[in-house]
């Protein structure tokens, strides 16, 4: 593969677009970064579409991590809840005289 990696084809590509979008002239096109990297047009723009798809189920994987932790965290709040009630009960029963297996 020519003297450019996937990595800075797709970088090269990005930069072109975004110059494109911009109104900045480039001195060079995706097709001459395509051909340097001895890829065609199309395989440069399939590594960029790969690429914009990895990241944003990346950001779609974190969101849902984040998610989690914050249920984790009021999962834990609420066993803590719990588990002081429960104690308060056994303290409870014990102070009256009631046994465990009576309830």
């Amino acid at each position: 593969m020519g003297n450019l990696t996937p990595e800075e084809i797709k970088t090269l590509i990005k930069a072109s677009q975004i110059a494109r979008e911009k109104g900045i002239k480039l001195g060079i096109s995706v097709k001459d970064i395509c051909e340097q990297g001895c890829i065609s047009r199309k395989t440069g723009y399939q590594w960029l579409k790969e690429e914009d798809s990895s990241k944003a189920k990346k950001e779609e994987n974190f969101q849902e991590l984040v998610h989690r932790e914050v249920d984790h965290q009021k999962l834990l709040k609420e066993n803590a809840k719990l588990k002081f009630e429960n104690e308060g009960l056994h303290i409870a029963m014990e102070i009256h005289g009631v046994k465990k297996n009576s309830i």
